[in-house]
C-alpha cells in the first residue's frame, strides 16, 4: 500500500509539469480566439492567466501586447515588446516585434522610438514591404513635427516683437496711415483681393488633399 502511495505522488509529481504547460497552451488558444473575435479585454485576460503558470512565455507576452494595443493602450505595450526584443526568438519573430513596437511608439506619440523600431526591423527583414510603409509614415509624421515645432517657435518669435513693439510708436502709426480705408478701395481693387484669396484657398484646399493621399495608416500588428 505504502508502494502504491509512494508511486501514485511520484507519476503525479512527473505529470504537474505537463499539466500546467497543457493548460498553458488551452489558455493562449482561448486568448487568440478572442483576439480574432475583437474580445480584446477577454483575450488580455486569458494571456495573463497564460502567464501566471509561465511569465516566460513568448508567445502569451507577444500576444498580450497585442492585445493592449488593440486597446489603445500602447506604452504598456511598448513596454512588453521592448522587453521581448531581448530575448532568444528566431530572426522572424523578433522582426515581428521591432515592428509591433514600432506601432506602439507611433501610437503614444513616440515617433523618434517608433522609427528606430521600424529600422531595427529593418535590418533583420529588409524586404518586409509593410514596415517600409510604416517607416516612411513615421518619418513624415516626424518632419509635421518639427515643422509644427519651428512654427510655433515663430509665432511665440512674433508675439514677443509685438508685444516689445510700443503703442506710440512712430513706424506703427506710419503703417497705419498707409494701410487703405474700406472706402478708398475699388471695386476692381476689391474683385481682385476676392479672386487672389479664393485662389490661395483652393491651393490650401488642394494641398490638404495631397497630403491626405499620401499619409495611409500604419499597416497591422504582427500575429502569432
Amino acid at each position: 500500500m505504502l508502494k502504491q502511495i509512494v508511486f501514485f505522488i511520484i507519476i503525479t509529481s512527473l505529470n504537474i509539469p505537463l499539466l500546467l504547460s497543457q493548460q498553458e497552451n488551452a489558455d493562449i488558444r482561448r486568448g487568440t480566439r478572442e483576439y480574432k473575435s475583437e474580445n480584446f479585454q477577454e483575450a488580455e485576460l486569458n494571456f495573463r492567466k497564460a502567464l501566471e503558470a509561465n511569465p516566460q512565455n513568448t508567445k502569451a507576452l507577444y500576444n498580450l501586447a497585442n492585445a493592449l494595443y488593440k486597446q489603445g493602450r500602447y506604452e504598456e505595450a511598448a513596454n512588453i515588446l521592448e522587453g521581448l526584443a531581448y530575448k532568444e526568438l528566431s530572426e522572424s519573430k523578433k522582426a515581428d516585434v521591432f515592428h509591433n513596437l514600432g506601432n506602439a511608439n507611433i501610437g503614444s506619440q513616440q515617433i523618434q522610438e517608433g522609427i528606430e523600431a521600424y529600422k531595427n526591423a529593418l535590418r533583420i527583414r529588409p524586404e518586409d514591404n509593410d514596415t517600409r510603409h510604416n517607416l516612411a509614415y513615421a518619418l513624415q509624421l516626424l518632419q509635421e513635427q518639427e515643422q509644427q515645432q519651428q512654427q510655433e517657435g515663430d509665432d511665440q518669435q512674433d508675439n514677443q516683437q509685438q508685444d516689445d513693439q510700443q503703442p506710440g510708436d512712430p513706424d506703427e502709426k506710419q503703417q497705419q496711415q498707409d494701410r487703405p480705408r474700406p472706402d478708398q478701395i475699388s471695386p476692381q481693387d476689391a474683385e481682385r483681393i476676392l479672386d487672389a484669396l479664393n485662389q490661395q484657398e483652393q491651393e490650401i484646399q488642394q494641398k490638404i488633399e495631397r497630403e491626405e493621399k499620401q499619409r495611409q495608416p500604419l499597416r497591422p500588428e504582427r500575429q502569432w
